[in-house]
C-alpha cells in the first residue's frame, strides 16, 4: 500500500501496518512548513518505508514515531529537508523497538544557509526483551552561510545487550576544497553551489516513485539555492 501527501495534506496522523503488510509513506513539503506529529505502529512482519522531501517555509517541529510492536518489523525511513532565509525547523523522528528480531534505518540529510536554523534530534530505543534488534539513525547538515545554524543530536536508550545499535551526526560548514574545485573548472559560484546541492539532496528521490513528485522537487532544490 501506497500513501503520498503533499503541504496541507501532511497532519497531524496515526498510521498502523499490519501483521505482513508493507506501506510505503510519501511526505513532501513544497509551500509552507507546518508543524505535525506523525505515529505508526508497525506489527509482525511488517514492513514501513517512509520518506519525506522538505522544501517549506517556516517554523515550528516535525515529528515522526515509529514503534516496532511485534517480531520482525521493520522501518527504513529517510528525509531531506532545505532550510533558507528565517526558516527555523527542528526535525524528531524517532524509533520504538518493543519486539525481538526488529530493525530500523533512519536517516535526515540537510542543508541550512541565510540566517535560518536546522535542528535533527530522535531517540533509537530498544526495549529490555528486544534481542536480535538493529537499529540505526543518521543526521547529517552541511551549513552554507556565516549567519544560519545547524545541530544534530541522535540518541541511543538500549536496555538489551543482544542488539546492533548506531548513530551518527555531523553538522560542517560546505567543503571548500569541493567549492574551489567546481569553481576552477570555470562554473560560478551560485551554480557550484546548486550542484553541491543537489549532490547532497537529491537521493531522497529514489524513494518517491511518482516522476512529478520527483521533478517538484528537483525544482525545488533548484529554486532554493
Amino acid at each position: 500500500m501506497g500513501i503520498t501527501l503533499i503541504n496541507n495534506e501532511i497532519s497531524d496522523r496515526d498510521f498502523e501496518v499490519k501483521e505482513g503488510e508493507e506501506l510505503t509513506l510519501n511526505l513532501a513539503y513544497f509551500d509552507a512548513f507546518k508543524p505535525c506529529k506523525i505515529n505508526v505502529k508497525v506489527h509482525k512482519n511488517a514492513t514501513l518505508n517512509a520518506a519525506f522531501a522538505d522544501f517549506g517555509k517556516g517554523k515550528g517541529k516535525f515529528e515522526f514515531n515509529v514503534y516496532l510492536e511485534e517480531e520482525g518489523a521493520n522501518c527504513n525511513f529517510h528525509s531531506a529537508c532545505l532550510a533558507s532565509a528565517s526558516d527555523d525547523k527542528v526535525f524528531d523522528t524517532s524509533v520504538y523497538h518493543n519486539a525481538a528480531h526488529t530493525s530500523a534505518i533512519m536517516s535526515n540529510y540537510g542543508i541550512t544557509r541565510d540566517s535560518s536554523k536546522l535542528v535533527f534530534t530522535g531517540v533509537s530505543e530498544i526495549k529490555k526483551g528486544s534481542i536480535a534488534t538493529v537499529t540505526r539513525q543518521e543526521a547529517k547538515i552541511i551549513v552554507f552561510d556565516p549567519d544560519c545554524k545547524g545541530a544534530c543530536s541522535p540518541i541511543l536508550k538500549i536496555d538489551e545487550n543482544d542488539v546492533s545499535a548506531s548513530h551518527a551526526a555531523t553538522v560542517g560548514r560546505l567543503n571548500e576544497q569541493h567549492l574551489f574545485y567546481l569553481l576552477s573548472r570555470g562554473i560560478d559560484e551560485q551554480t557550484a553551489k546548486r550542484l553541491i546541492t543537489l549532490g547532497y539532496l537529491k537521493p531522497v528521490e529514489q524513494y518517491f516513485d511518482e516522476e512529478a513528485l520527483r521533478e517538484n522537487i528537483d525544482k525545488a532544490i533548484e529554486e532554493g539555492i
